[in-house]
């Protein structure tokens, strides 16, 4: 936050006097400020690895098991066929979902209009 205060000021400073080689000489101020502490990530870089190949490994073996039921002469139709169901009202599972997604439409249409309108108080409040 503070590099960037003194970013704006060298910049508006620099540019009263504007000249052929204005970008060498900010660019030189810039490179003169002292530079900030080393970034810490957030997730240490042993977690990261461990995480892709999680991944990379969950992703494989649905794609290897992909594989075998396609390439094998399974019956995997009549599997899935075979298992019991539980009696489903459907009809209350179906107005659930179609609730749901209405309410969620309507919650991003809401929250875009007010994100709007605190938007504009905020920029009246700064002026």
């Amino acid at each position: 936050m503070e590099q960037d205060k003194q970013l704006k000021e060298i910049l508006l400073n620099s540019a009263e006097g504007a000249s052929a080689d204005f970008t060498d000489v900010v660019m030189k101020k810039v490179y003169s400020l002292p530079a900030p502490s080393a970034y810490q990530p957030l997730v240490s870089p042993k977690f990261k690895k461990g995480f892709v190949f999680a991944f990379g490994t969950i992703v494989a073996g649905i794609f290897v098991l992909c594989l075998i039921i396609a390439l094998s002469d399974l019956d995997v139709i009549g599997w899935i066929q075979g298992i019991p169901l539980p009696v489903l009202n459907y009809n209350k599972l179906l107005l659930f979902i179609f609730i749901f997604w209405v309410l969620f439409i309507l919650n991003m249409l809401f929250e875009k209009k007010f994100q709007l309108h605190r938007d504009r108080l905020t920029f009246r409040n700064n002026d």
